[in-house]
């Protein structure tokens, strides 16, 4: 059995190095609904007020890199910290290798790798659509 929790962790370590993006996995490892439920909540929640700062800042035209690098990472802040906080709250026991030591490990690999993958992605995309927004508007 431990061979098979340490293959699944080597898995979900090299997919999120890849994608930058772990909160598929949550379904594989976590028991703890309340903790997913509310990183879940905070994603969507966070995604539109940060969608907004990415298109205000898009519009400033400000740097790609510090702009992607800004909206990844709040979004990571907010939705670990919610996992986090709920974890610690809604468990009376603490399991430290699934309840801590691999969120964490998570949330740091995200917040380094997100913004080169799917934050870049985000980024031409919003930016693409603002730049179609005001031609239409001109034309």
């Amino acid at each position: 059995m431990p061979l098979g929790i340490g293959a699944m962790v080597l898995f979900a370590m090299v997919s999120v190095i890849i994608t930058g993006e772990s909160l598929f996995l949550f379904g594989w490892f976590f028991t703890n609904g309340y903790s997913t439920l509310g990183l879940l909540s905070a994603f969507t929640i966070i995604l539109w007020f940060a969608g907004k700062m990415l298109a205000r800042d898009i519009y400033a035209d400000k740097s790609r890199f510090k702009v992607t690098l800004k909206y990844s990472t709040l979004v990571n802040l907010v939705i670990w910290s919610v996992f986090l906080l709920l974890h610690l709250i809604t468990n009376k026991g603490i399991d430290t290798y699934f309840g801590l030591e691999i969120p964490l490990t998570l949330a740091v690999i995200s917040i380094f790798f997100t913004p080169y993958t799917i934050g870049l992605l985000i980024y031409n995309t919003v930016a693409k659509k603002l730049k179609n927004a005001f031609a239409q508007q001109s034309s």
